[in-house]
Protein backbone atom coordinates (compact mmCIF):
# COMPACT_ATOMS: atom_id res chain seq x y z
CA UNK A 1 0.00 0.00 0.00
CA UNK A 2 1.55 3.50 -1.07
CA UNK A 3 0.75 6.21 1.38
CA UNK A 4 0.95 10.22 1.13
CA UNK A 5 0.89 12.73 4.02
CA UNK A 6 0.50 16.45 3.11
CA UNK A 7 0.64 19.43 5.38
CA UNK A 8 -1.19 22.33 3.61
CA UNK A 9 -0.63 25.94 4.39
CA UNK A 10 -0.42 28.01 6.22
CA UNK A 11 2.36 27.66 8.82
CA UNK A 12 5.06 29.32 10.31
CA UNK A 13 7.45 28.99 7.67
CA UNK A 14 10.43 28.73 9.41
CA UNK A 15 10.35 24.95 10.49
CA UNK A 16 8.32 21.62 10.24
CA UNK A 17 5.35 20.60 11.98
CA UNK A 18 5.42 17.86 13.99
CA UNK A 19 2.42 15.90 12.95
CA UNK A 20 3.89 14.39 10.13
CA UNK A 21 7.15 12.79 11.25
CA UNK A 22 5.38 11.33 14.36
CA UNK A 23 3.25 9.73 12.10
CA UNK A 24 5.87 8.55 9.30
CA UNK A 25 7.88 7.21 12.02
CA UNK A 26 5.01 4.99 13.38
CA UNK A 27 3.78 3.70 10.41
CA UNK A 28 7.58 2.98 9.49
CA UNK A 29 8.26 1.28 12.91
CA UNK A 30 5.19 -0.91 12.21
CA UNK A 31 6.88 -2.11 8.68
CA UNK A 32 4.84 0.37 6.73
CA UNK A 33 7.82 1.69 4.76
CA UNK A 34 6.19 3.16 1.77
CA UNK A 35 5.43 6.54 2.74
CA UNK A 36 5.85 9.81 1.71
CA UNK A 37 5.28 12.98 3.34
CA UNK A 38 5.00 16.65 2.17
CA UNK A 39 5.38 20.38 3.73
CA UNK A 40 3.10 21.94 0.76
CA UNK A 41 3.25 24.60 3.26
CA UNK A 42 6.66 25.83 2.62
CA UNK A 43 6.67 24.25 -0.83
CA UNK A 44 3.73 26.55 -2.19
CA UNK A 45 5.33 29.55 -0.34
CA UNK A 46 8.75 29.07 -1.73
CA UNK A 47 7.11 28.81 -5.44
CA UNK A 48 4.87 32.09 -4.58
CA UNK A 49 8.29 33.72 -3.51
CA UNK A 50 9.67 34.03 -6.76
CA UNK A 51 10.54 36.03 -10.10
CA UNK A 52 8.77 33.63 -12.29
CA UNK A 53 5.27 33.35 -10.25
CA UNK A 54 5.56 36.93 -10.26
CA UNK A 55 5.83 37.60 -13.69
CA UNK A 56 2.89 35.53 -14.21
CA UNK A 57 0.53 37.71 -11.64
CA UNK A 58 1.91 40.88 -13.44
CA UNK A 59 0.21 39.63 -16.70
CA UNK A 60 -2.98 38.87 -15.22
CA UNK A 61 -2.60 42.07 -13.18
CA UNK A 62 -2.77 44.35 -16.10
CA UNK A 63 -5.28 41.73 -17.82
CA UNK A 64 -7.65 42.64 -14.83
CA UNK A 65 -7.06 46.33 -14.75
CA UNK A 66 -7.77 46.80 -18.02
CA UNK A 67 -11.11 44.83 -17.50
CA UNK A 68 -12.14 47.33 -14.45
CA UNK A 69 -11.25 50.51 -16.60
CA UNK A 70 -14.06 49.21 -18.84
CA UNK A 71 -16.46 47.94 -16.01
CA UNK A 72 -16.88 47.73 -12.25
CA UNK A 73 -19.93 48.47 -10.37
CA UNK A 74 -20.14 49.64 -6.85
CA UNK A 75 -18.19 50.92 -4.34
CA UNK A 76 -17.07 47.07 -2.35
CA UNK A 77 -16.70 44.17 -3.21
CA UNK A 78 -15.36 42.23 -6.64
CA UNK A 79 -15.67 43.90 -9.59
CA UNK A 80 -15.76 47.36 -7.75
CA UNK A 81 -14.15 50.63 -7.13
CA UNK A 82 -12.40 48.87 -4.20
CA UNK A 83 -10.97 46.17 -6.04
CA UNK A 84 -9.78 48.47 -8.82
CA UNK A 85 -7.93 50.10 -5.94
CA UNK A 86 -6.62 47.62 -5.16
CA UNK A 87 -4.86 46.38 -8.58
CA UNK A 88 -3.93 49.54 -8.92
CA UNK A 89 -2.02 49.61 -5.74
CA UNK A 90 -0.67 46.32 -6.60
CA UNK A 91 0.74 47.35 -10.05
CA UNK A 92 2.15 50.54 -8.43
CA UNK A 93 4.31 48.48 -5.94
CA UNK A 94 5.15 45.37 -8.24
CA UNK A 95 8.38 46.74 -10.03
CA UNK A 96 9.75 46.94 -6.72
CA UNK A 97 8.75 44.11 -4.89
CA UNK A 98 9.40 41.84 -8.20
CA UNK A 99 13.48 42.52 -7.81
CA UNK A 100 13.40 42.17 -4.01
CA UNK A 101 11.43 38.63 -3.20
CA UNK A 102 14.19 36.38 -3.93
CA UNK A 103 17.05 38.51 -2.31
CA UNK A 104 14.45 38.83 0.81
CA UNK A 105 14.01 35.26 0.74
CA UNK A 106 17.21 34.06 0.42
CA UNK A 107 18.52 36.26 3.31
CA UNK A 108 16.39 34.65 5.43
CA UNK A 109 17.99 31.18 4.70
CA UNK A 110 22.14 32.53 5.14
CA UNK A 111 23.70 34.59 7.65
CA UNK A 112 21.55 37.97 6.89
CA UNK A 113 18.71 36.39 8.94
CA UNK A 114 20.94 37.79 11.54
CA UNK A 115 20.63 41.32 11.02
CA UNK A 116 17.62 42.52 12.63
CA UNK A 117 16.99 45.26 10.28
CA UNK A 118 17.59 43.08 6.69
CA UNK A 119 15.46 40.22 8.60
CA UNK A 120 12.34 42.71 9.37
CA UNK A 121 12.97 44.04 5.99
CA UNK A 122 12.69 40.58 4.64
CA UNK A 123 9.86 39.26 6.45
CA UNK A 124 7.97 43.25 5.11
CA UNK A 125 8.83 42.78 1.57
CA UNK A 126 7.26 39.01 1.71
CA UNK A 127 3.96 40.15 3.56
CA UNK A 128 3.49 42.78 0.61
CA UNK A 129 4.32 40.86 -1.80
CA UNK A 130 1.57 38.47 -1.02
CA UNK A 131 -0.56 41.07 -1.30
CA UNK A 132 0.16 42.33 -4.23
CA UNK A 133 -0.05 38.64 -5.75
CA UNK A 134 -3.37 37.38 -3.78
CA UNK A 135 -4.71 40.78 -5.16
CA UNK A 136 -5.66 38.30 -8.52
CA UNK A 137 -8.21 36.66 -6.12
CA UNK A 138 -9.64 40.05 -4.46
CA UNK A 139 -10.65 40.25 -1.87
CA UNK A 140 -8.49 37.38 -0.58
CA UNK A 141 -5.32 38.48 1.17
CA UNK A 142 -2.43 36.49 1.66
CA UNK A 143 0.11 36.59 4.42
CA UNK A 144 2.96 34.73 5.42
CA UNK A 145 1.17 32.42 8.34
CA UNK A 146 -2.42 33.00 7.39
CA UNK A 147 -4.96 33.78 4.59
CA UNK A 148 -8.13 35.72 4.57
CA UNK A 149 -10.90 35.14 2.39
CA UNK A 150 -14.72 36.10 2.39
CA UNK A 151 -16.17 32.93 4.07
CA UNK A 152 -16.36 31.80 7.30
CA UNK A 153 -14.52 28.82 8.54
CA UNK A 154 -16.71 27.73 10.89
CA UNK A 155 -19.43 27.25 8.52
CA UNK A 156 -19.88 24.17 6.36
CA UNK A 157 -21.65 25.48 3.97
CA UNK A 158 -19.23 28.48 3.49
CA UNK A 159 -16.32 26.05 3.29
CA UNK A 160 -18.28 23.91 0.56
CA UNK A 161 -18.68 26.89 -1.10
CA UNK A 162 -14.84 28.64 -1.00
CA UNK A 163 -12.97 25.07 -2.06
CA UNK A 164 -14.97 25.67 -5.90
CA UNK A 165 -14.39 29.36 -5.83
CA UNK A 166 -11.91 29.67 -8.33
CA UNK A 167 -12.13 33.52 -8.07
CA UNK A 168 -11.49 34.11 -4.94
CA UNK A 169 -9.61 31.05 -3.91
CA UNK A 170 -5.91 31.23 -4.44
CA UNK A 171 -4.88 27.63 -3.51
CA UNK A 172 -7.15 26.24 -6.48
CA UNK A 173 -4.86 27.06 -9.27
CA UNK A 174 -1.65 26.80 -7.16
CA UNK A 175 -2.36 23.57 -6.58
CA UNK A 176 -3.67 22.49 -10.37
CA UNK A 177 -0.45 24.66 -11.62
CA UNK A 178 2.16 23.33 -9.31
CA UNK A 179 1.15 20.48 -7.22
CA UNK A 180 -1.39 18.45 -8.22
CA UNK A 181 -0.40 16.07 -10.62
CA UNK A 182 3.38 14.87 -8.65
CA UNK A 183 0.72 13.78 -6.00
CA UNK A 184 -1.34 11.95 -8.17
CA UNK A 185 1.86 10.76 -10.08
CA UNK A 186 3.06 9.21 -6.43
CA UNK A 187 -0.42 7.14 -6.86
CA UNK A 188 -1.14 6.71 -3.16
CA UNK A 189 -3.62 4.34 -2.20
CA UNK A 190 -4.13 6.57 1.31
CA UNK A 191 -3.88 10.79 1.24
CA UNK A 192 -3.57 11.64 4.68
CA UNK A 193 -3.88 15.65 5.27
CA UNK A 194 -2.93 17.18 8.26
CA UNK A 195 -5.06 20.33 9.71
CA UNK A 196 -4.25 21.30 12.73
CA UNK A 197 -4.67 24.97 12.64
CA UNK A 198 -7.56 27.17 11.44
CA UNK A 199 -5.55 28.62 8.85
CA UNK A 200 -4.91 25.46 7.10
CA UNK A 201 -8.70 24.48 6.68
CA UNK A 202 -9.76 25.67 3.13
CA UNK A 203 -6.50 25.53 1.81
CA UNK A 204 -6.53 21.66 3.16
CA UNK A 205 -10.14 20.78 2.07
CA UNK A 206 -9.35 22.50 -1.36
CA UNK A 207 -6.88 19.80 -1.95
CA UNK A 208 -9.03 17.09 -0.85
CA UNK A 209 -11.58 18.34 -2.67
CA UNK A 210 -9.00 18.06 -5.88
CA UNK A 211 -7.48 14.89 -5.17
CA UNK A 212 -11.30 13.09 -5.08
CA UNK A 213 -12.19 14.52 -7.82
CA UNK A 214 -9.06 13.86 -9.78
CA UNK A 215 -8.89 10.38 -8.74
CA UNK A 216 -12.04 9.16 -6.39
CA UNK A 217 -10.17 5.52 -5.49
CA UNK A 218 -7.74 7.00 -3.47
CA UNK A 219 -9.24 7.23 -0.11
CA UNK A 220 -8.52 10.57 1.65
CA UNK A 221 -8.13 11.30 5.48
CA UNK A 222 -8.19 14.50 7.34
CA UNK A 223 -6.59 14.73 11.13
CA UNK A 224 -5.54 17.04 13.54
CA UNK A 225 -6.71 19.15 16.65
CA UNK A 226 -8.94 21.30 14.71
CA UNK A 227 -11.12 18.52 13.49
CA UNK A 228 -10.85 16.58 17.32
CA UNK A 229 -12.63 19.99 18.57
CA UNK A 230 -15.38 19.37 16.67
CA UNK A 231 -16.27 16.14 17.06
CA UNK A 232 -19.61 16.59 17.97
CA UNK A 233 -20.07 18.86 14.68
CA UNK A 234 -18.93 16.47 12.88
CA UNK A 235 -21.80 13.99 13.87
CA UNK A 236 -24.33 16.43 12.47
CA UNK A 237 -22.51 17.59 9.52
CA UNK A 238 -22.57 15.44 6.90
CA UNK A 239 -21.77 17.56 4.04
CA UNK A 240 -18.38 17.97 5.05
CA UNK A 241 -18.09 13.68 3.61
CA UNK A 242 -18.36 15.54 0.40
CA UNK A 243 -14.74 16.24 0.72
CA UNK A 244 -13.06 13.24 2.18
CA UNK A 245 -14.03 10.01 3.50
CA UNK A 246 -12.86 10.34 6.78
CA UNK A 247 -11.72 11.87 9.53
CA UNK A 248 -9.34 11.05 12.39
CA UNK A 249 -9.74 12.45 15.53
CA UNK A 250 -7.16 12.73 18.96
CA UNK A 251 -3.97 11.07 18.55
CA UNK A 252 -3.57 9.36 14.84
CA UNK A 253 -1.00 6.78 14.76
CA UNK A 254 -2.31 3.99 15.72
CA UNK A 255 -5.70 4.70 14.35
CA UNK A 256 -3.53 5.67 10.67
CA UNK A 257 -2.02 2.04 11.07
CA UNK A 258 -5.51 0.41 11.58
CA UNK A 259 -6.84 2.10 8.53
CA UNK A 260 -4.05 1.60 6.69
CA UNK A 261 -4.64 -2.29 7.61
CA UNK A 262 -8.71 -2.39 6.82
CA UNK A 263 -7.77 -0.56 3.63
CA UNK A 264 -5.83 -3.80 2.75
CA UNK A 265 -7.89 -6.41 3.97
CA UNK A 266 -11.33 -6.45 5.32
CA UNK A 267 -12.27 -2.36 4.69
CA UNK A 268 -14.31 -2.85 8.89
CA UNK A 269 -13.76 1.05 9.37
CA UNK A 270 -15.56 0.59 12.77
CA UNK A 271 -12.74 -1.44 13.98
CA UNK A 272 -10.27 2.10 13.47
CA UNK A 273 -9.99 3.75 16.64
CA UNK A 274 -10.87 7.84 16.51
CA UNK A 275 -12.03 7.31 13.23
CA UNK A 276 -15.65 9.14 11.92
CA UNK A 277 -16.55 8.45 8.98
CA UNK A 278 -20.14 7.84 7.08
CA UNK A 279 -21.71 3.88 6.69
CA UNK A 280 -25.13 3.53 5.42
CA UNK A 281 -26.35 7.08 5.08
CA UNK A 282 -25.21 7.83 8.84
CA UNK A 283 -21.94 9.42 10.56
CA UNK A 284 -20.36 7.15 12.62
CA UNK A 285 -17.81 7.83 15.42
CA UNK A 286 -15.60 4.75 16.84
CA UNK A 287 -15.49 5.34 20.62
CA UNK A 288 -13.79 5.14 23.29
CA UNK A 289 -11.14 7.36 22.01
CA UNK A 290 -7.97 5.51 22.10
CA UNK A 291 -4.62 7.09 23.81
CA UNK A 292 -1.23 6.77 22.39
CA UNK A 293 1.58 4.80 24.65
CA UNK A 294 4.07 6.95 24.49
CA UNK A 295 6.74 4.76 25.72
CA UNK A 296 6.56 2.54 22.31
CA UNK A 297 6.91 5.75 20.20
CA UNK A 298 9.76 5.90 17.75
CA UNK A 299 12.02 10.02 17.06
CA UNK A 300 9.93 11.37 14.59
CA UNK A 301 11.30 11.10 10.89
CA UNK A 302 11.29 13.99 9.04
CA UNK A 303 13.12 12.34 5.91
CA UNK A 304 11.69 14.09 2.67
CA UNK A 305 10.84 17.50 4.11
CA UNK A 306 12.58 20.06 2.71
CA UNK A 307 14.44 21.34 5.97
CA UNK A 308 16.56 23.92 3.00
CA UNK A 309 13.89 25.66 2.30
CA UNK A 310 12.40 26.55 5.27
CA UNK A 311 12.64 30.30 5.97
CA UNK A 312 15.71 30.33 8.60
CA UNK A 313 19.44 29.67 8.30
CA UNK A 314 19.43 26.91 10.45
CA UNK A 315 17.12 23.48 10.77
CA UNK A 316 15.10 24.04 13.83
CA UNK A 317 12.87 20.42 14.93
CA UNK A 318 10.19 19.99 17.23
CA UNK A 319 10.24 17.18 19.45
CA UNK A 320 7.66 16.05 22.10
CA UNK A 321 8.38 15.01 25.62
CA UNK A 322 4.94 14.60 26.39
CA UNK A 323 0.77 14.71 25.41
CA UNK A 324 -1.58 16.32 27.37
CA UNK A 325 -1.45 18.67 30.75
CA UNK A 326 -0.40 17.25 33.85
CA UNK A 327 -2.34 20.41 35.26
CA UNK A 328 -5.24 20.62 33.80
CA UNK A 329 -7.45 22.58 35.68
CA UNK A 330 -7.29 26.15 34.28
CA UNK A 331 -10.63 27.14 33.74
CA UNK A 332 -10.25 28.85 30.24
CA UNK A 333 -8.71 25.79 28.62
CA UNK A 334 -9.78 23.86 25.87
CA UNK A 335 -6.59 22.56 24.98
CA UNK A 336 -6.48 19.47 27.01
CA UNK A 337 -8.93 17.97 24.91
CA UNK A 338 -6.50 17.62 22.20
CA UNK A 339 -4.76 14.83 24.67
CA UNK A 340 -7.56 13.13 26.43
CA UNK A 341 -4.79 12.34 29.44
CA UNK A 342 -1.43 12.96 30.39
CA UNK A 343 1.59 10.86 29.13
CA UNK A 344 5.42 11.06 28.86
CA UNK A 345 8.47 9.20 27.58
CA UNK A 346 11.39 8.52 29.79
CA UNK A 347 14.06 11.06 29.99
CA UNK A 348 16.48 9.11 28.62
CA UNK A 349 14.46 8.24 25.82
CA UNK A 350 13.83 11.55 25.09
CA UNK A 351 17.51 12.51 24.82
CA UNK A 352 18.14 9.44 23.16
CA UNK A 353 16.42 11.18 20.32
CA UNK A 354 17.68 14.29 20.66
CA UNK A 355 21.04 13.25 19.95
CA UNK A 356 19.65 11.04 17.26
CA UNK A 357 17.92 13.65 15.84
CA UNK A 358 20.76 15.98 15.92
CA UNK A 359 23.38 13.85 13.98
CA UNK A 360 20.88 12.86 11.71
CA UNK A 361 19.72 16.55 10.33
CA UNK A 362 23.20 18.20 11.56
CA UNK A 363 20.76 20.56 13.79
CA UNK A 364 21.24 21.28 17.88
CA UNK A 365 18.17 22.98 17.48
CA UNK A 366 14.73 21.48 18.58
CA UNK A 367 11.70 22.98 20.48
CA UNK A 368 9.42 20.97 22.72
CA UNK A 369 5.82 21.52 22.00
CA UNK A 370 4.63 19.75 25.27
CA UNK A 371 2.24 21.49 26.79
CA UNK A 372 3.58 22.49 29.64
CA UNK A 373 7.02 20.05 31.05
CA UNK A 374 6.58 18.50 34.27
CA UNK A 375 9.08 19.33 36.59
CA UNK A 376 11.14 15.98 38.06
CA UNK A 377 10.98 14.88 34.25
CA UNK A 378 12.41 18.29 33.44
CA UNK A 379 15.08 17.43 36.19
CA UNK A 380 16.23 14.12 35.02
CA UNK A 381 16.26 15.32 31.27
CA UNK A 382 18.57 17.99 31.86
CA UNK A 383 20.76 16.07 34.06
CA UNK A 384 20.96 13.42 31.45
CA UNK A 385 21.69 15.98 28.74
CA UNK A 386 24.32 17.54 30.67
CA UNK A 387 25.89 14.16 31.31
CA UNK A 388 26.43 13.35 28.01
CA UNK A 389 28.01 16.65 27.09
CA UNK A 390 25.11 16.80 24.51
CA UNK A 391 25.45 20.13 22.47
CA UNK A 392 21.77 20.78 21.93
CA UNK A 393 19.71 24.43 22.61
CA UNK A 394 15.73 24.43 22.78
CA UNK A 395 12.65 25.96 23.95
CA UNK A 396 9.96 24.60 25.92
CA UNK A 397 6.75 25.63 27.88
CA UNK A 398 6.55 25.47 31.54
CA UNK A 399 4.26 26.73 34.77
CA UNK A 400 5.31 29.32 37.02
CA UNK A 401 5.19 26.31 39.42
CA UNK A 402 6.48 27.27 42.89
CA UNK A 403 8.87 24.45 42.96
CA UNK A 404 10.35 25.74 39.57
CA UNK A 405 13.48 26.48 41.63
CA UNK A 406 16.16 28.89 40.69
CA UNK A 407 18.52 25.86 41.15
CA UNK A 408 16.40 23.88 38.39
CA UNK A 409 16.57 26.56 36.55
CA UNK A 410 20.19 27.25 36.44
CA UNK A 411 19.92 23.38 35.26
CA UNK A 412 17.59 23.49 32.44
CA UNK A 413 20.22 26.48 31.07
CA UNK A 414 23.03 24.65 31.48
CA UNK A 415 21.06 22.03 29.63
CA UNK A 416 20.21 24.32 26.42
CA UNK A 417 17.28 25.70 27.03
CA UNK A 418 17.27 29.32 25.99
CA UNK A 419 13.85 30.44 26.30
CA UNK A 420 10.70 29.36 28.63
CA UNK A 421 6.96 29.83 27.55
CA UNK A 422 4.90 30.67 30.18
CA UNK A 423 0.79 30.95 30.36
CA UNK A 424 0.92 34.03 32.80
CA UNK A 425 -2.85 34.65 31.79
CA UNK A 426 -3.16 37.05 34.67
CA UNK A 427 -1.23 38.91 37.33
CA UNK A 428 -4.13 39.54 39.70
CA UNK A 429 -4.39 37.59 42.55
CA UNK A 430 -8.28 37.27 42.83
CA UNK A 431 -8.32 36.38 38.50
CA UNK A 432 -5.22 33.66 39.10
CA UNK A 433 -7.32 32.19 41.61
CA UNK A 434 -10.66 32.46 39.83
CA UNK A 435 -9.25 31.05 36.81
CA UNK A 436 -7.89 28.25 38.80
CA UNK A 437 -4.23 28.43 37.53
CA UNK A 438 -2.51 27.36 40.82
CA UNK A 439 0.01 29.90 40.67
CA UNK A 440 1.07 32.80 43.02
CA UNK A 441 2.22 36.62 41.95
CA UNK A 442 5.67 35.57 44.27
CA UNK A 443 6.16 32.70 42.49
CA UNK A 444 5.68 34.84 38.98
CA UNK A 445 8.03 37.49 40.02
CA UNK A 446 10.37 35.07 41.35
CA UNK A 447 10.61 32.72 38.47
CA UNK A 448 11.10 35.73 35.89
CA UNK A 449 13.64 37.43 37.75
CA UNK A 450 15.65 34.35 37.85
CA UNK A 451 15.27 33.21 34.40
CA UNK A 452 16.70 37.11 33.33
CA UNK A 453 19.31 36.62 35.70
CA UNK A 454 20.67 32.89 34.84
CA UNK A 455 19.92 34.52 30.73
CA UNK A 456 16.99 32.32 30.10
CA UNK A 457 14.71 34.56 28.12
CA UNK A 458 10.84 34.51 28.60
CA UNK A 459 7.89 34.68 26.83
CA UNK A 460 4.01 35.34 28.62
CA UNK A 461 1.19 34.55 27.17
CA UNK A 462 -1.96 36.85 28.89
CA UNK A 463 -5.65 37.02 28.63
CA UNK A 464 -7.72 39.44 28.55
CA UNK A 465 -11.69 39.58 29.10
CA UNK A 466 -12.17 36.32 31.27
CA UNK A 467 -15.38 36.36 32.23
CA UNK A 468 -16.08 38.75 35.81
CA UNK A 469 -12.33 40.54 34.73
CA UNK A 470 -12.36 44.41 35.69
CA UNK A 471 -10.58 46.79 33.63
CA UNK A 472 -8.38 47.39 36.91
CA UNK A 473 -7.70 44.17 37.04
CA UNK A 474 -6.97 43.79 33.52
CA UNK A 475 -4.24 46.86 33.73
CA UNK A 476 -2.88 45.25 36.61
CA UNK A 477 -1.70 42.65 34.63
CA UNK A 478 -0.57 44.78 31.53
CA UNK A 479 1.49 46.89 33.77
CA UNK A 480 3.18 44.00 35.45
CA UNK A 481 5.09 43.93 31.91
CA UNK A 482 5.25 47.58 30.78
CA UNK A 483 6.55 48.47 34.27
CA UNK A 484 8.88 45.76 34.58
CA UNK A 485 12.02 46.82 32.81
CA UNK A 486 14.46 44.42 34.12
CA UNK A 487 11.93 41.93 32.30
CA UNK A 488 10.65 43.77 29.34
CA UNK A 489 14.63 44.41 28.53
CA UNK A 490 15.93 41.71 28.78
CA UNK A 491 16.96 39.53 25.47
CA UNK A 492 15.21 37.42 23.91
CA UNK A 493 11.55 38.34 25.66
CA UNK A 494 8.32 38.23 24.56
CA UNK A 495 4.79 38.51 25.55
CA UNK A 496 1.34 37.63 23.60
CA UNK A 497 -1.85 39.21 24.95
CA UNK A 498 -4.81 37.47 23.77
CA UNK A 499 -8.57 38.39 24.18
CA UNK A 500 -10.57 35.62 25.67
CA UNK A 501 -12.86 33.42 23.88
CA UNK A 502 -15.63 30.93 25.22
CA UNK A 503 -14.01 27.72 23.79
CA UNK A 504 -15.94 24.36 23.72
CA UNK A 505 -14.78 21.46 26.16
CA UNK A 506 -13.30 24.59 28.45
CA UNK A 507 -13.61 23.95 31.69
CA UNK A 508 -15.36 26.70 32.35
CA UNK A 509 -18.52 25.29 30.04
CA UNK A 510 -18.92 22.65 33.07
CA UNK A 511 -20.66 25.55 35.33
CA UNK A 512 -20.77 29.15 33.05
CA UNK A 513 -22.71 30.28 35.95
CA UNK A 514 -20.18 29.65 38.67
CA UNK A 515 -17.80 32.05 36.05
CA UNK A 516 -20.31 34.82 35.68
CA UNK A 517 -21.85 33.95 32.29
CA UNK A 518 -25.56 34.22 32.45
CA UNK A 519 -25.86 33.37 28.90
CA UNK A 520 -24.49 31.45 25.69
CA UNK A 521 -25.46 31.51 22.22
CA UNK A 522 -24.38 29.74 19.38
CA UNK A 523 -23.80 31.60 15.94
CA UNK A 524 -26.65 30.77 14.04
CA UNK A 525 -24.77 29.45 10.66
CA UNK A 526 -21.63 28.55 12.12
CA UNK A 527 -21.87 24.83 12.68
CA UNK A 528 -18.57 24.79 12.52
CA UNK A 529 -18.26 27.20 15.70
CA UNK A 530 -15.16 26.51 18.09
CA UNK A 531 -16.32 29.33 20.38
CA UNK A 532 -19.45 31.15 21.56
CA UNK A 533 -21.15 34.42 22.12
CA UNK A 534 -21.52 35.23 25.87
CA UNK A 535 -23.03 37.43 28.16
CA UNK A 536 -21.50 38.34 31.61
CA UNK A 537 -23.47 38.64 35.33
CA UNK A 538 -20.46 41.31 35.86
CA UNK A 539 -16.78 42.92 34.66
CA UNK A 540 -16.64 43.99 31.48
CA UNK A 541 -18.58 42.92 28.51
CA UNK A 542 -17.17 41.19 25.68
CA UNK A 543 -17.33 44.57 23.98
CA UNK A 544 -15.37 46.47 26.73
CA UNK A 545 -13.33 43.62 27.01
CA UNK A 546 -12.14 43.44 23.01
CA UNK A 547 -11.57 47.64 23.16
CA UNK A 548 -9.11 47.44 26.67
CA UNK A 549 -7.67 44.43 24.64
CA UNK A 550 -6.23 46.89 21.96
CA UNK A 551 -5.12 49.36 24.61
CA UNK A 552 -3.22 46.39 26.22
CA UNK A 553 -2.19 45.21 22.77
CA UNK A 554 -0.58 48.24 21.91
CA UNK A 555 0.98 49.68 25.32
CA UNK A 556 3.06 46.19 25.39
CA UNK A 557 4.19 46.42 21.82
CA UNK A 558 5.56 50.30 22.57
CA UNK A 559 7.73 47.76 25.28
CA UNK A 560 7.72 44.58 23.60
CA UNK A 561 9.48 44.23 20.03
CA UNK A 562 7.51 41.73 17.70
CA UNK A 563 10.32 40.53 15.60
CA UNK A 564 12.17 38.03 15.84
CA UNK A 565 10.76 37.20 19.74
CA UNK A 566 7.24 37.21 19.45
CA UNK A 567 7.10 36.07 15.37
CA UNK A 568 7.81 32.38 15.82
CA UNK A 569 9.52 30.05 18.50
CA UNK A 570 12.45 28.97 15.49
CA UNK A 571 12.96 32.26 14.31
CA UNK A 572 13.75 33.70 18.21
CA UNK A 573 15.48 30.61 19.21
CA UNK A 574 17.84 31.35 16.79
CA UNK A 575 18.68 35.05 17.14
CA UNK A 576 19.10 33.90 21.68
CA UNK A 577 21.21 31.21 20.37
CA UNK A 578 23.96 33.60 18.36
CA UNK A 579 23.57 36.39 21.19
CA UNK A 580 24.81 33.89 24.32
CA UNK A 581 27.38 32.37 21.54
CA UNK A 582 28.90 35.99 21.44
CA UNK A 583 28.54 36.82 24.67
CA UNK A 584 29.52 33.29 26.05
CA UNK A 585 31.01 34.61 29.49
CA UNK A 586 28.15 37.10 30.29
CA UNK A 587 25.84 33.64 31.17
CA UNK A 588 28.52 31.16 32.15
CA UNK A 589 29.13 32.56 35.57
CA UNK A 590 25.34 33.29 36.58
CA UNK A 591 23.60 30.52 38.67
Amino acid sequence: MKISLVFPPSWHPSQPYLSLPCLTAFLDQAGITNITQRDLNIELLDTILTRTYGLDVYERLVGKLKELEQSREGEFGPGSDEHYGRVVESLDRFPHLIDAIEPAKASLRCEEFYDIDRYRESLFLIDRWLEVVSSIYFPTRLTVVDNQLSYSIYSSRDILKAVKDEQQNPYIELYRQYFLQSILDEQPDLLGISITATSQIIPGLTLSRLIKEANPDIHITIGGSIFTRLVDNLRRCERLFQLTDDFIVFEGETALLELVNQLDGNKNFSKVPNLIYRHDGKVMVNQPFYSENLAQHPAPNYDGFPLARYLAPRTVLPVQFSRGCYYKDCAFCALTLDHQNFRQKDPVKVVDELQYLSKKYDTPYFFFTDECLALSPARRLCKEIINRKLDVQWTAEFRFEKNLSRELLTQLRDAGCHKIVFGLETYNKRMMDFMQKGITQESVQRICSDCVDLGIAVHCYIIVGFPTETEEEALETMNFIVNNSKLHTSYGFSCQPCLFDLEKEAPIMSDPGGYGVQRIMRPAAEDLSLGFFYEVKEGMTPEEAEKLYQHIYEKISEVVVELPFNYSMADGLLYIARHKKLHAAEFSTVS
